[in-house]
């Protein structure tokens, strides 16, 4: 009984053992491009914001600002928000207020891989 016992120990000890995989690979975040981004106006009494439209092959990211809301926004006090892939750097960083009157460059790196992805903002009153 006793060798029984052993046996049936060693054979529970081997199994557990052998059942080990090899660690997963770990997942390479390369996406270095804007998915979304937009703009909302620094001191307005409406909470209103402006899709931006985003031309991946020219990196070129343009902020239609609608007649309808073209009284609440001055194109040189806009603040930019942005929706990026994950362990994504944005510089020179979108916080605080922004001057898209002229064109506003960006870069988009991705920290992991080191790729890096240039864009040009620019809002503009729509006719």
């Amino acid at each position: 009984m006793k060798i029984l016992k052993y046996i049936i120990l060693s054979m529970t000890a081997m199994s557990v053992l052998f059942a080990c995989q090899k660690a997963d690979s770990e997942f390479l975040h390369d996406d270095n491009t804007i998915s979304d981004i937009y703009i909302s106006p620094v001191n307005s009494p409406v909470s209103t914001s402006v899709t931006g439209v985003i031309n991946q092959e020219t990196g070129e990211i343009l902020f239609p600002i609608p007649r309808e809301v073209r009284i609440y926004y001055q194109l040189d006090s806009l603040r930019v928000r942005a929706n990026v892939g994950y362990d994504v750097k944005i510089t020179p960083s979108l916080s605080g207020v922004k001057d898209l009157e002229e064109e506003y460059p960006i870069t988009v790196t991705a920290t992991m891989t080191g790729e890096s992805k240039n864009y040009t903002l620019r809002a503009y009153y729509a006719r």
